[in-house]
């Protein structure tokens, strides 16, 4: 996927530019975006690290909600609906400290009120670092009633 899902029309446009944004700081690299999965890719970089050096857990939850939210967003903005976080799970695997982070995600379960998707988050060495479950409120658009 070369081109971020915004560029190819399977998203709204956002209000604000993507570099502005938490989201376009993160730097996710879009390899995949599928109503049912999702695969994305980071550099990690010191900005992105606690004072040990480690990758911040905080990290692995804000990469896993921006993805399951975009995913459903993908799946139901025509309709006239948007997806926002819900709640979200983190374990902790082992840490990542250099390179890059691979994560992908699946859908585990839709219906009209919320979706949730599981995320593995794997190391250059495709070890297991981090498991994150996020639930993904599914509510009207502000604009749609």
């Amino acid at each position: 996927m070369s081109a971020r899902p915004w560029e190819r029309e399977e998203l709204p446009q956002p209000l604000l530019p993507l570099e502005r944004t938490f989201e376009g700081f993160l730097g996710l690299e879009w390899h995949e975006l599928t109503d049912q999965s999702a695969k994305v890719s980071f550099e990690v970089r010191d900005n992105l690290k606690q004072p040990l050096g480690l990758l911040h857990g905080g990290i692995y939850s804000a990469v896993a909600e921006t993805i399951a939210s975009v995913a459903t967003v993908r799946a139901v903005w025509r309709d006239g609906r948007v997806g926002s976080g819900l709640s979200n799970t983190a374990s902790f695997l082992r840490p990542i400290t250099a390179g890059t982070v691979n994560v992908a995600a699946r859908r585990r379960h839709r219906d009209d009120r919320e979706g949730l998707w599981s995320h593995e988050f794997r190391d250059d060495q495709n070890r297991l670092c981090a498991l994150v479950d996020v639930t993904i409120a599914v509510r009207p658009a502000p604009d749609a009633g």
